[in-house]
Protein backbone atom coordinates (compact mmCIF):
# COMPACT_ATOMS: atom_id res chain seq x y z
CA UNK A 1 0.00 0.00 0.00
CA UNK A 2 1.34 3.45 -0.86
CA UNK A 3 2.24 6.01 1.79
CA UNK A 4 -0.52 8.38 0.67
CA UNK A 5 -3.10 5.58 0.96
CA UNK A 6 -2.03 4.84 4.53
CA UNK A 7 -2.09 8.54 5.38
CA UNK A 8 -5.61 8.90 3.96
CA UNK A 9 -6.84 5.94 6.00
CA UNK A 10 -5.33 7.32 9.20
CA UNK A 11 -6.73 10.78 8.50
CA UNK A 12 -10.20 9.32 7.98
CA UNK A 13 -10.00 7.34 11.24
CA UNK A 14 -8.75 10.35 13.20
CA UNK A 15 -11.49 12.49 11.65
CA UNK A 16 -14.19 10.11 12.84
CA UNK A 17 -12.68 10.06 16.33
CA UNK A 18 -12.43 13.86 16.35
CA UNK A 19 -16.08 14.22 15.37
CA UNK A 20 -17.10 11.89 18.21
CA UNK A 21 -14.96 13.84 20.68
CA UNK A 22 -16.42 17.19 19.63
CA UNK A 23 -19.97 15.87 19.90
CA UNK A 24 -19.18 14.59 23.42
CA UNK A 25 -17.55 17.88 24.52
CA UNK A 26 -20.31 20.11 23.17
CA UNK A 27 -23.07 17.84 24.48
CA UNK A 28 -21.42 17.72 27.92
CA UNK A 29 -21.18 21.49 28.17
CA UNK A 30 -24.77 22.04 27.09
CA UNK A 31 -25.87 19.35 29.54
CA UNK A 32 -23.90 20.98 32.35
CA UNK A 33 -25.44 24.35 31.52
CA UNK A 34 -28.95 22.91 31.56
CA UNK A 35 -28.27 21.20 34.89
CA UNK A 36 -26.84 24.35 36.46
CA UNK A 37 -29.75 26.48 35.31
CA UNK A 38 -32.27 23.93 36.58
CA UNK A 39 -30.61 23.12 39.93
CA UNK A 40 -28.83 26.29 40.97
CA UNK A 41 -31.77 28.62 40.46
CA UNK A 42 -33.83 26.74 43.04
CA UNK A 43 -34.45 28.54 46.34
CA UNK A 44 -32.67 25.74 48.25
CA UNK A 45 -29.49 26.21 46.21
CA UNK A 46 -29.58 29.96 46.64
CA UNK A 47 -30.09 29.50 50.39
CA UNK A 48 -27.18 27.04 50.60
CA UNK A 49 -24.91 29.45 48.75
CA UNK A 50 -25.94 32.30 51.04
CA UNK A 51 -25.33 30.11 54.09
CA UNK A 52 -21.83 29.35 52.83
CA UNK A 53 -21.16 33.06 52.33
CA UNK A 54 -22.36 33.73 55.88
CA UNK A 55 -20.03 31.00 57.16
CA UNK A 56 -17.10 32.69 55.43
CA UNK A 57 -18.20 36.04 56.83
CA UNK A 58 -18.33 34.54 60.35
CA UNK A 59 -14.79 33.14 59.96
CA UNK A 60 -13.33 36.57 59.22
CA UNK A 61 -12.58 37.32 62.89
CA UNK A 62 -11.09 33.93 63.80
CA UNK A 63 -7.44 33.02 63.41
CA UNK A 64 -7.29 30.41 60.66
CA UNK A 65 -4.35 29.11 58.57
CA UNK A 66 -5.93 30.36 55.33
CA UNK A 67 -8.09 33.47 55.28
CA UNK A 68 -11.00 33.11 52.86
CA UNK A 69 -12.48 36.14 51.13
CA UNK A 70 -16.21 36.70 51.16
CA UNK A 71 -17.55 36.00 47.66
CA UNK A 72 -19.10 39.08 46.06
CA UNK A 73 -21.60 37.18 43.94
CA UNK A 74 -25.04 36.54 45.35
CA UNK A 75 -25.34 33.55 43.00
CA UNK A 76 -23.40 30.27 42.95
CA UNK A 77 -20.27 30.43 40.76
CA UNK A 78 -21.33 27.47 38.60
CA UNK A 79 -24.53 29.30 37.68
CA UNK A 80 -22.67 32.49 36.77
CA UNK A 81 -20.10 30.51 34.75
CA UNK A 82 -22.64 28.53 32.74
CA UNK A 83 -24.96 31.48 32.21
CA UNK A 84 -22.68 34.49 31.66
CA UNK A 85 -19.50 32.86 30.32
CA UNK A 86 -20.89 29.88 28.45
CA UNK A 87 -19.54 31.00 25.06
CA UNK A 88 -16.02 31.43 26.41
CA UNK A 89 -16.21 28.08 28.20
CA UNK A 90 -17.45 26.33 25.06
CA UNK A 91 -14.81 27.95 22.88
CA UNK A 92 -12.02 27.08 25.32
CA UNK A 93 -13.18 23.50 25.66
CA UNK A 94 -13.35 23.03 21.89
CA UNK A 95 -9.98 24.68 21.21
CA UNK A 96 -8.02 22.91 23.94
CA UNK A 97 -9.58 19.48 23.43
CA UNK A 98 -8.97 19.82 19.67
CA UNK A 99 -5.35 20.76 20.21
CA UNK A 100 -4.77 17.88 22.60
CA UNK A 101 -6.58 15.40 20.33
CA UNK A 102 -4.62 16.28 17.19
CA UNK A 103 -1.25 16.28 18.97
CA UNK A 104 -1.95 12.83 20.39
CA UNK A 105 -3.22 11.66 16.98
CA UNK A 106 -0.02 12.91 15.37
CA UNK A 107 2.13 11.09 17.93
CA UNK A 108 0.20 7.82 17.64
CA UNK A 109 0.22 7.95 13.85
CA UNK A 110 3.98 8.51 13.91
CA UNK A 111 4.48 5.60 16.27
CA UNK A 112 2.31 3.18 14.30
CA UNK A 113 3.48 4.12 10.80
CA UNK A 114 7.22 4.34 11.39
CA UNK A 115 9.01 1.97 9.02
CA UNK A 116 10.72 -0.86 10.79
Amino acid sequence: MSASGRFGRWLWLWGVGYTALMVAVVWSLFSARDWAQAELTKPESTAAWEAWREDVRADQGRPVPVQRRIPKSAEPPALVLTRDYFGASLGGAVIFSSLLYWVIAWFITGILTTPK
